[in-house]
């Protein structure tokens, strides 16, 4: 297993960061990767967040939302 990426602090990061956590909780080596990779993402992405849909970041944070919702059930 990989170490946890340094978090942001940005509060657009939360959502991210909670799924994050969640998928943490799975041994599974594809959900630490997720983990992983969700921190990431908030990381790199968080500070400029919330996007707008003409922006270049717009696909990759609607995605990462998403897939964060999915992760704590929240998309149905």
């Amino acid at each position: 297993m990989t170490d946890t990426p340094t978090r942001t602090t940005w509060p657009t990061a939360r959502l991210l960061q909670a799924a994050a956590d969640a998928a943490r909780t799975n041994p599974d080596p594809v959900q630490q990767a997720l983990a992983n990779h969700l921190d990431t993402v908030a990381n790199n992405m968080a500070w400029l967040a919330p996007y707008r849909e003409h922006e270049t970041g717009y696909p990759m944070w609607t995605t990462a939302e998403h897939l964060a919702r999915a992760v704590l059930g929240e998309d149905a």
